[in-house]
């Protein structure tokens, strides 16, 4: 299975977020069950609990979504992992210090008490890690979709067939976006970015296009591997964004792309693995230039 998209995505805080705010309201705070003695539905423990959650995995999302633009995994694996979790963490607790005592004043006309508040920050704590925790099963799910993905866009292995087949090459490309179909051709885009379950097409002129794709296995058969290469689990390029390669550490390969992603960057830097960097320096040395 894909990342989840973000429809997907919904779905599943619409789900989970009333299950896990019956089972808190009942557990954590009310302490009180269906066939017991002066058993009354929590509804206000109920709304806290689900307001509380909703708005912490709101958060953590954005966390998620902004750490994937500025340190994404695969340049830095554990220095992500590390900045995941205590940015989300963090974000929770705040969140929660904000967020639970308001529900609490709105739902029940009083401040909540001490134990309460206690009572919480457990929950608090308990969501943070499994939040934090699913984004990081996110991480390691692409990870395993890596190799498929890569076997798919596979690079030529000689410059005489690349030289054969070069006049075969599409000259445009049809993608699904959310309203329907884009055909544009293929000199009009640098790159494609895999964000959070999502696939952006980014042209050459900076202009960023949102796609229905949730994975470059569902985009890989549109994308011919004399065209299109794969540097990681993010990054889908053509030789249109490819400005300068330098060698990294532990034979690793620093690949300036452009356009950025940010506009206030002069450029976007891709590292390319150490098992990659060879395959990437046959194609960008095979592609015909335009």
């Amino acid at each position: 299975m894909a990342p989840l998209t973000r429809r997907q995505h919904l779905y599943l805080r619409l789900a989970l977020v009333p299950i896990a705010a019956l089972v808190a309201s009942h557990v954590v705070f009310s302490q009180l069950f269906p066939g017991q003695p002066g058993y009354q539905f929590p509804w206000p423990y109920f709304l806290t609990v689900a307001t509380v959650m909703a708005s912490c995995w709101e958060v953590n999302l954005a966390v998620y979504d902004w750490l994937d633009a500025r340190l994404s995994f695969g340049q830095q694996p554990t220095r992500r992992l590390a900045a995941q979790f205590v940015l989300g963490g963090v974000a929770t607790l705040l969140t929660f210090a904000v967020v639970f005592p308001l529900a609490q004043r709105l739902y029940t006309n009083h401040w909540p008490a001490l134990p309460t508040v206690l009572k919480g920050i457990t929950v608090c704590i308990t969501l943070a890690s499994l939040l934090n925790g699913g984004y990081v099963g996110v991480y390691i799910l692409r990870a395993f979709l890596v190799e498929r993905e890569a076997k798919v866009l596979s690079v030529p292995e000689s410059n005489s067939e690349n030289n054969l087949l070069a006049a075969a090459i599409p000259q445009l490309i049809t993608v699904a976006i959310h309203t329907g179909k884009l055909r544009l051709p293929i000199d009009q885009i640098a790159y494609f970015y895999s964000t959070g379950g999502l696939i952006l097409l980014v042209k050459t002129d900076g202009q960023q296009v949102s796609t229905s794709y949730s994975s470059f296995t569902q985009l890989a058969p549109l994308l011919d591997s004399h065209c299109f290469f794969q540097l990681n689990r993010q990054f889908v390029v053509t030789q249109n964004a490819v400005r300068a390669v330098q060698d990294d550490t532990n034979r690793k390969l620093a690949v300036h792309l452009s356009p950025a992603l940010h506009k206030q960057q002069t450029h976007e830097q891709v590292v390319v693995s150490r098992y990659r960097s060879p395959d990437f320096k046959k194609w960008l040395e095979a592609i015909p230039v335009q």
